[in-house]
């Protein structure tokens, strides 16, 4: 069952940021670490302050996996169109509940909640290196328009 989380998820919540910020830190150990999330933040997310939403994958009575949402608009600038953006902060699927199509289920719902929304187009980030993510993300529909890159200076 999917659902939108609520503060009594936030231990769960806090666990599952911690394992993510871990698997971050393993594909890019020179510009991240293992970290918990910002509880400040957290609570902003629960209450649904500036457009954020959270949602949880949760399965015999065990949350399993979560997806954060944020509402944003086209920056104020002359070449962008201006449109709505659904932007996908995060998606956690637990490690001993990877490939059961948990994540695809909270993609579902992060699309229903963008049309509900009247977003028109929805927008993620994902490391370079993360390919199981990537490869997520492209079955859904997504597409790469943009490439960070960076150097490190030694």
């Amino acid at each position: 069952m999917i659902r939108k989380a609520e503060p009594a998820d936030l231990p769960t919540i806090k666990t599952l940021y911690f394992r993510l910020f871990e698997q971050m830190a393993h594909y890019e150990p020179d510009y991240m670490q293992a970290a918990h999330q910002d509880e400040a933040f957290l609570h902003k997310v629960l209450a649904g302050e500036d457009h954020f939403t959270a949602f949880v994958y949760q399965s015999a009575g065990e949350i399993k996996g979560m997806a954060i949402t944020q509402l944003q608009e086209s920056p104020p600038y002359n070449c962008f169109v201006p449109l709505k953006c659904m932007y996908l902060m995060d998606l956690i699927v637990a490690a001993d509940a990877r490939g059961h199509g948990i994540g695809t289920a909270l993609m579902d719902r992060v699309k229903m909640w963008a049309k509900e929304k009247r977003a028109d187009y929805l927008e993620l980030s994902v490391l370079s290196k993360n390919s199981l993510a990537e490869a997520l993300y492209l079955r859904e529909g997504f597409e790469a328009y943009s490439t960070s890159m960076r150097m490190k200076i030694n």
